[in-house]
Parts: C-alpha cells; sequence; structure tokens
C-alpha cells in the first residue's frame, strides 16, 4: 500500500470526489457537455461558490474561479493600476511563481521590489515592517505557508499593520487553504488565492481567489470574455462588472470543479488540525534521525516538513523512499529563491501530511529513513 507524503504537492483525492467526476465526464459523453453544464448548474453555479465562501470566512460574490492559484494571483495583480516606482513588499518565503510576476510590473513599471527581512528564528520581522510601511507602498504580499517549509507566517498581525495604510494585501495561501482554518476578515487582506490539489485534496486545474470588497470597487479586469462582457454590433463592449467572477474567463474544465466543490465539502465536515499531533510526532522523529538536518525556520510550523540528509543527495533520497512505496518530493530552492538559496539549500527532500496519514506510515517512514 503506497504512503502519500507528498499532500503539499497534490493531496489525493477522496473517493467520492472521484466518482462525481468520472459521472460528469460520463454525462458529458452520454448528454452532451453543453447540456450537461446546464443539469449541474446548481453546484457550478452557485453552490461551490458558497462553498468556498465558507471555507474562507466570506461571501459567494466574492469568490472567483481560477484553473490555478497562480492564475489566481496574477489575475489580481494586473488587475491594479501601476506606476513608476510603486512599491512592494514581499517575505523571503515568496513563491517564485510570484516573484516572476513581480518581475514584469518592474519592468513594464519600473515598480520597486523590497523584500522585508526575518527575525533570528525566522518568524517575519514585524516590527520592521510598521516602520517601513507608508503611502508609497503599494502592495504587501505575504505567503502563509511557504511550499520549501511549514513555517507559518502570522497574516492576521501583518493585517494589523496595514489597516492604517492604503496598500493592497495579498495572501497566498497556496499551502494553507485545507489545511489551516482561513478567515480573510480577520486576515484583513484584498486578495486571497488558493489552489484546490494541495491541502484541500481536490482535482489538479483548480484553484481561486477571495477578493474583498474593496478591490472589487478599484480593481480593472485586464482582459474580459464573453462570460461577462458582451460586444454590439457597433463593437462597443459591455462589460458585467460588480462581483469576483469578472475577473473569471467562461471556459473552465467543470468536471474539476465538480470535484472541487466535493473536496471543499469535506473539508469542512471536518475539524481542523486533528492532524496537529501526527505532524509535531513526525517533526520530531526526524529531528532526533542520525544525518537528518531539518530546514525549520520560524516558531510555529504545520503540514510541511524539508530536510537533507548527510549522506545521500535529495533526489536519491527520494528515489529510495518511492521505490519502496512511499511519496515524497525533492523540492527545488528556486521555487522559494530568497531563502533557500540564500541558505544555501539547491534541493532539499519535503514531506507533507495531512488527516488522512497515521501513525503507522510515519513509523515505516522513519523505519526506512533510519537505514539510509
Amino acid at each position: 500500500m503506497m504512503i502519500h507524503f507528498n499532500t503539499a504537492g497534490s493531496g489525493l483525492m477522496s473517493a467520492e470526489t472521484l466518482k462525481l467526476m468520472q459521472r460528469y465526464l460520463q454525462d458529458e459523453f452520454e448528454s452532451g457537455a453543453y447540456e450537461t453544464e446546464l443539469n449541474y448548474s446548481a453546484v457550478l453555479d452557485v453552490e461551490v461558490y458558497e462553498n468556498i465562501a465558507r471555507l474562507l470566512g466570506t461571501d459567494a460574490r466574492n469568490v472567483a474561479l481560477f484553473d490555478g492559484a497562480t492564475k489566481a494571483w496574477v489575475t489580481a495583480l494586473e488587475a491594479l493600476d501601476w506606476s513608476e516606482g510603486a512599491r512592494v513588499l514581499v517575505t523571503p518565503y515568496e513563491y517564485a511563481g510570484n516573484l516572476i510576476a513581480l518581475a514584469t510590473l518592474q519592468r513594464l513599471y519600473g515598480v520597486v521590489v523590497e523584500v522585508m527581512p526575518l527575525l533570528a528564528e525566522g518568524n517575519l520581522d514585524l516590527p520592521w515592517l510598521a516602520r517601513h510601511m507608508s503611502a508609497e507602498v503599494k502592495l504587501v504580499s505575504i505567503v502563509h505557508v511557504p511550499s520549501c517549509c511549514g513555517i507559518v507566517n502570522d497574516i492576521e498581525a501583518v493585517g494589523h499593520i496595514l489597516r492604517d495604510y492604503p496598500a493592497w494585501y495579498f495572501v497566498d495561501a497556496c499551502q494553507s487553504a485545507g489545511m489551516l482554518a482561513l478567515d480573510v476578515r480577520a486576515a484583513g487582506c484584498d486578495v486571497l488565492t488558493a489552489a484546490g490539489r494541495k491541502f484541500l485534496c481536490g482535482p489538479r486545474g483548480t484553484g481561486f481567489a477571495y477578493l474583498s470588497d474593496r478591490f472589487l470597487a478599484t480593481a480593472q479586469p485586464r482582459f474580459t470574455d464573453l462570460g461577462r462582457a458582451t460586444v454590439d454590433a457597433s463593437g462597443v463592449v459591455t462589460r458585467g462588472m460588480g462581483d469576483a467572477r469578472c475577473f473569471e474567463y467562461a471556459e473552465r474544465n467543470n468536471a474539476a470543479v465538480v470535484g472541487l466543490n466535493q473536496a471543499i465539502k469535506e473539508r469542512l465536515s471536518s475539524a481542523y488540525g486533528t492532524e496537529s499531533e501526527l505532524y509535531r510526532a513526525l517533526f520530531r522523529r526526524l529531528a532526533d534521525t542520525p544525518g537528518v538536518n531539518l530546514i525549520a525556520p520560524g516558531t510555529e510550523h504545520q503540514g510541511i516538513i524539508a530536510f537533507t540528509h548527510e549522506r545521500c543527495s535529495a533526489t536519491e533520497v527520494v528515489s529510495y523512499l518511492r521505490a519502496r512505496g512511499i511519496n515524497a518530493w525533492p523540492g527545488y530552492a528556486a521555487h522559494t529563491p530568497y531563502f533557500m538559496l540564500q541558505h544555501g539549500h539547491q534541493r532539499f527532500v519535503r514531506v507533507s501530511i495531512n488527516a488522512r496519514n497515521s501513525a503507522q506510515e510515519v513509523d515505516e517512514f522513519i523505519a526506512l529513513l533510519s537505514e539510509l
């Protein structure tokens, strides 16, 4: 039996999620895609938005669906009005996909990207942030839980600092959605983005965004298609604005959306934190395993553990585990370059668990790793 310790890459879907997606595709095969979409309109047009809203502590009108978290984040980013010299603050834990998008803004508009420092233990230096905030800061971007390690950044504390400033506040919750309880109102963020395939255990090719009322009142989608716009015979385009869905495109994988909806329903029906004890046990036992060096900045951790091995490369460790039925992942420092590359970690082993994992699986994993 396979042991899946790669939820941070892609969580395993439940049997019910898979069954509903297969049923949707079968209905398309038998009845036609447009007709099936109409038959599932209650799920596709209402229920999935309401369930995501419940997950995030917001209203359905503030939810938009995308085919991934990066698409959601970049769509929100490019909807803002950028000008020469606008300041953007990020942390060393920023995801490379977001940094690439910001580099485009630097090239096009002369945006200035600044990296806020960390405290000695690896937590965000919030006093520094408070001292360096000003009206010139256009955007503050925080990754809730970075893909390189399990540190949980305090998004509510950041939101408290930012509430007296006009800066936009983006939260990348790609790794925390489904693992940690999220409340966008408590965080005070304008945008929160996430993927369906990680700790929510939904299908690949799904993502979503929370867009605040303030954001919706100001931001303009760079492009709008037939899903939310019409064009008349004279070429005049009328855009349907007013809610977050104006940032979506009409075409999407509806079978995947049905699967995402089911995965979120399952997440909403269970309590958070049930895997915390198992995570702490895995963390302690890895720290005590000879040859293992943890990469664990900060004081609060959850879900993800990164480490290097003194005798084997990351790819060797992962290949060894895979051959024995355990999924782990050889992480790339380039995916979190400001932190991992600066600390000399070109490659590392990443393991990530959720509530479906067991103490027996941890025992088997540690036993195999100890034999290296």
